[in-house]
């Protein structure tokens, strides 16, 4: 039986991509390394968009099965937050300017106080962010300031 990934999203830029035999290792700007199974699902277009953000010096979701192995690589979006508004018990509630649907930040994330610290200096500056949420229920996962 496969065990539950457990650990966040975090965006991440790549600094290197090295192929071997049994996948990729890609070190991170931000320090540390981890491995992508050539295994994985979707394993091309994960090392895709490895490639893309070492290029473009752009962030990536990296959501790691432990400390170095590389569960999955998710395309990060940018964008300048609309509206943001607390909901409760549930957290915060996003509206992006240039996406369709209503984001939301869980109140039980352990990055939910410097997350929302983030969105709301964007939305006061109108400065674009960074971010990576789940799909199709729009979980905000990470955010960085897009001048990061």
């Amino acid at each position: 039986m496969a065990e539950a990934v457990t650990t966040l999203s975090r965006l991440l830029i790549v600094r290197e991509v090295r192929d071997n035999e049994t996948g990729a290792t890609i070190s991170f700007h931000q320090g540390g390394h981890g491995c992508l199974s050539i295994h994985a699902a979707n394993y091309a277009s994960q090392l895709r968009y490895a490639r893309r953000s070492q290029e473009r010096q752009h962030p990536i979701g990296v959501r790691f099965a432990d400390a170095h192995a590389i569960a999955e690589l998710i395309r990060a979006d940018n964008d300048v937050p609309a509206q943001v508004w607390e909901e409760g018990p549930d957290g915060v509630r996003v509206l992006f300017q240039g996406h369709d649907g209503v984001f939301r930040l869980k109140s039980d994330h352990p990055d939910s106080a410097r997350i929302r610290t983030l969105l709301r200096e964007a939305l006061e500056q109108k400065a674009r962010v960074w971010f990576v949420a789940d799909n199709p229920d729009l979980v905000l996962l990470d955010i960085l300031p897009a001048t990061a």
